[in-house]
């Protein structure tokens, strides 16, 4: 009794409240998630909107709560020693978190499930090659460089032959050509063998044979004559010692008699997961639980800034996708993923072109909240993510049109955490936290047209109406880091209206139409306007 005592206490707290934001108050239970009008979550008839963490233990969800999120998205096998995904959910909900979590029939209907997600970014590209490549029985494969890098084009990657000594690859091929010379290219490191008296059979006759310098790059291999064959094989038959039996080889080339090189396999991008199967996935999830929507996340390959895929390729793939999802979402992270502060602006585009591509559908942004990554070198190297950072790619997202924020915290350097996140990002994420929280209802508004500009600073602004008022939230994310004197255009606003910058302690009159106010670099400001919707 008393628990049904509380939890009802609970739920009119809920409805008074449109959505707790304290690091120590439960979740209501969830009944019903819903997505409406401007891809608005409303959970229980009441707007929501997620402040999600990504792959985090049940120890860090005590951080999480501090932090102002209020759910926590993803789950590897065993996380916080705990056998399945249902018993994980569980923690969650006891902590006091809604969870996004991989479908499994276990947790259909819990009151902490607000809603699932495919496997994290099915758009991932990597490389494959028709090329064959066959090695001889006693190499030992090094997957990380398959063989078909031998003849990919690209003479400064390179295959693994372990060992180099008495190494042999036959490049089959699926049609005769003829080659007038061949050419080796070598690469050579301290320690590792490097190959030095090669013979080249073509369908097992030898047709050339070599002593290579143990030198980097290519060296020619000529023929006596002109050779036809459906299948080239190359074998060492010694090497240049090192301290490892192992070596590379980088390229394999042979030319006809145009000088093209006949043995060249391109590889292609290929996705980590193709649009049908995503899509046959979704549609298994929906027949077995239709209450809750499905997140999708993407890598940032969609804009056609980093250039993975091309303008045909993405219009090919990214709507496909999207038919396989209710939500989706996107993880791009300027400084702790590139060391390039200089690329913040995306987060503001990226969302705004995945808005337009994925409408109806909410969008989500993973927002970096650290240094700190695996790929951007040293640690003292790279550059610090700041609560200035944060606060400005958080609002980027939602001015773009996020209704749903996700953090990653997850570092790899000094060591590995997965809430790595610094004691002043902490309390500059709750601070954002709880704005958001505390301005969903209008954040999730019926929207209002707006105009902002100034004289060509990158400024990004969204209006709405709630509660007989107009909110304009803005943000400054020029990577320039300009100074802004920004005019915000409102229909219907009356001149000396006092409009009031929300968390600031400070009001601005307006002109007939118009509100006028300072950027400092990537500044974010909120304004409230008595501006009823008409």
């Amino acid at each position: 009794m008393r628990t049904l005592l509380l939890a009802f206490i609970a739920l009119l707290a809920w409805g008074y409240a449109g959505q707790s934001c304290g690091a120590d108050d439960a979740r209501p239970p969830i009944r019903t998630v819903q997505i409406g009008e401007g891809r608005a979550f409303s959970v229980n008839g009441e707007p929501f909107f997620p402040l999600m963490a990504w792959l985090q233990t049940p120890e860090d969800f005590p951080a999480l709560k501090a932090c102002g999120m209020n759910a926590t998205a993803g789950y590897w096998p065993g996380s916080g020693g705990t056998k399945d995904v249902a018993e994980y959910l569980t923690l969650v909900e006891k902590a006091g978190l809604y969870g996004v979590m991989p479908f499994n029939r276990a947790i259909e209907g819990r009151p902490s499930l607000l809603g699932y997600i495919h496997g994290d970014e099915p758009d991932l590209p990597h490389q494959e090659s028709d090329a064959e490549v066959i090695p001889s029985e006693n190499l030992r494969i090094n997957r990380s460089t398959p063989l078909w890098k031998i003849v990919d084009g690209v003479t400064h990657s390179w295959s693994v032959l372990d060992p180099m000594d008495g190494a042999a690859v036959t490049i089959r091929l699926k049609q005769p050509v003829t080659v007038e010379r061949l050419a080796v290219w070598l690469t050579v490191s301290s320690g590792l063998a490097v190959a030095k008296d090669v013979v080249f059979e073509g369908d097992g006759k030898k047709i050339a044979e070599a002593v290579l310098k143990s030198e980097k790059g290519g060296q020619d291999v000529p023929l006596a004559s002109p050779a036809t064959f459906c299948e080239l094989k190359m074998t060492v038959r010694s090497a240049y010692p090192g301290n490892n039996v192992w070596g590379s080889i980088g390229e394999i080339e042979g030319f006809n008699a145009a000088g093209e090189n006949v043995l060249l396999s391109p590889p292609r991008n290929v996705p980590r997961a193709e649009p049908p199967a995503v899509l046959e996935e979704y549609r298994a999830i929906k027949a077995a639980d239709p209450s809750r929507p499905v997140f999708m996340t993407f890598t940032g390959n969609f804009h056609p800034h980093f250039q993975k895929w091309n303008d045909q390729q993405r219009a090919s793939l990214y709507p496909a996708y999207i038919e396989a999802a209710d939500v989706v979402g996107y993880d791009i992270y300027p400084i702790y993923g590139w060391n390039k502060p200089e690329w913040i602006h995306l987060v503001y585009e990226a969302t705004e072109l995945l808005t337009r591509l994925a409408d109806p559908r909410p969008i989500y942004a993973w927002i970096e909240t650290s240094k700190g990554g695996q790929w951007t070198g040293d640690l003292e190297r790279q550059k610090e993510v700041t609560p200035e950072h944060v606060r400005a790619e958080v609002w980027m997202a939602i001015c773009g049109g996020a209704t749903a924020i996700g953090y990653f915290t997850h570092v790899w350097k000094p060591s590995y955490d997965p809430f790595g996140v610094p004691q002043e990002n902490r309390e500059a994420l709750r601070a954002i936290n709880d704005q958001i929280t505390r301005l969903a209802p209008a954040i999730l508004g019926p929207p209002a047209p707006v105009r902002i500009a100034a004289g060509g600073v990158k400024l990004a602004a969204i209006a709405k109406h709630h509660g007989g008022s107009t909110y304009v939230f803005a943000v400054n994310y020029d990577e320039q880091l300009k100074t802004a004197d920004a005019t915000i255009a409102l229909e219907g606003l009356p001149a000396g209206t006092e409009v009031e910058v929300v968390d600031e302690s400070r009001s601005i009159r307006s002109a007939a139409g118009t509100i006028n106010d300072r950027f400092e670099p990537l500044a974010v400001h909120v304004y409230r306007i008595p501006l009823p919707e008409p």
